[in-house]
């Protein structure tokens, strides 16, 4: 009897031993395929990482090509608005695929330079019915709270508003006092997103569910923080045409339409075209017919997973923004001496990965 108990105990605890070693060999397993998982991610993430890059070489590689052929980029009808249609380049591995989306950034206007009256009178533009008559002087509290927001002192201006306001406000917070840094910062200035407590003065660019309006959308389109030279009119959008041309319909139709000569092509070459003359009298706003500064959208995909490169890229004679007193946007490196001997026609401004280049 007292054998068969002791027989039934070793049984018992060999049973629970073993019980014990397969949870511990279960919860290895997970473990060591978690990490393989992770492991796994890593390498398609690197490996996905590299396709993104060798796009951009590709992007960079046609724009070297169209300037080395034809010396100046007008529009991405010449050719390299599809770096990979022209390029005819795809990924080795077939499983990869590749896009790019390629932008001339030199036209839009840049946001440092526009003058008081043009910002003020788009802005009045923004806030006037469809059809009714545009009152120049509703632009100017947008203005004014964009100046305030930027500027050191704690000065108001007539429509504007300084610290004082802000600090008043559910969420307080304070005027960064420095050159506005992207299209989001709107949303934390007076007039820009929707204010429950003024709707008739508020929600220029942000409605009140915080969505971007019409008037965000095309002043993203319009506006650039990376270049400081003239719009490209070739590419500047139908939004900003339209804005350029003020009232003159007909003059917007020109220019839409191209060039009128009979060199065949349809961008402008010259700024001597009738219509060209015309436009500059309009606003204070400079204007060319060259692409200096290119925005490249790379996204690489292999299956669910992506991959997303942002970058800017300025040709060699492009203007660039400088920095001013109490910005934050550092100064563009000179040249390395490697790359002046090469004199290579571009240089990149920014670049980021897996996130959205907001500015």
């Amino acid at each position: 009897m007292m054998k068969s108990r002791r027989n039934g105990s070793i049984l018992v605890f060999i049973l629970a031993l073993i019980v014990l070693l397969s949870v511990l060999c279960m919860r290895l397993m997970q473990e060591t395929v978690q990490e393989l998982r992770h492991v796994s991610q890593f390498h398609r993430r690197d490996d996905l990482r590299m396709h993104a890059y060798s796009a951009l070489d590709v992007s960079v590689g046609v724009l070297n090509e169209f300037m080395m052929v034809e010396r100046t980029l007008y529009s991405p009808s010449q050719g390299w608005g599809s770096p990979l249609n022209y390029s005819e380049i795809s990924p080795l591995d077939p499983t990869v695929k590749w896009s790019i989306s390629l932008v001339d950034e030199s036209g839009k206007v840049p946001i440092s330079t526009i003058a008081e009256k043009d910002l003020v009178s788009l802005f009045s533009i923004m806030r006037s019915e469809d059809g009714s008559l545009v009152n120049e002087d509703d632009g100017q509290p947008f203005y004014d709270s964009l100046m305030d927001w930027q500027d050191s002192d704690e000065e108001e201006r007539d429509e504007g508003a300084e610290d004082d306001y802000y600090e008043d406000l559910e969420f307080p917070y304070f005027t960064p006092g420095k050159k506005i840094q992207n299209f989001e910062e709107f949303r934390m200035i007076k007039g820009f997103a929707y204010d429950p407590d003024d709707p008739d003065e508020s929600g220029l660019f942000y409605s009140a569910d915080g969505s971007e309006t019409i008037h965000q959308k095309n002043f993203r389109e319009s506006f650039s923080f990376f270049h400081n030279g003239p719009v490209n009119i070739n590419t500047a959008s139908s939004y900003l045409v339209k804005f350029l041309c003020g009232d003159d319909d007909s003059l917007y139709d020109e220019v839409l339409a191209g060039p009128n000569g009979s060199t065949g092509d349809p961008y402008f070459k010259t700024m001597n075209d009738p219509a060209l003359v015309q436009l500059r009298s309009n606003r204070s706003i400079s204007t060319s017919t060259t692409a200096t500064v290119f925005r490249v959208l790379v996204t690489v995909t292999k299956g669910k997973a992506n991959f997303q490169l942002h970058a800017i890229l300025a040709g060699g004679n492009a203007a660039q923004p400088k920095p001013k007193a109490g910005g934050s946007r550092v100064a563009p490196k000179p040249r390395s001496q490697q790359n002046s001997k090469m004199k290579y026609p571009f240089r990149i401004l920014s670049i980021r990965e897996n996130e959205n280049l907001i500015d």
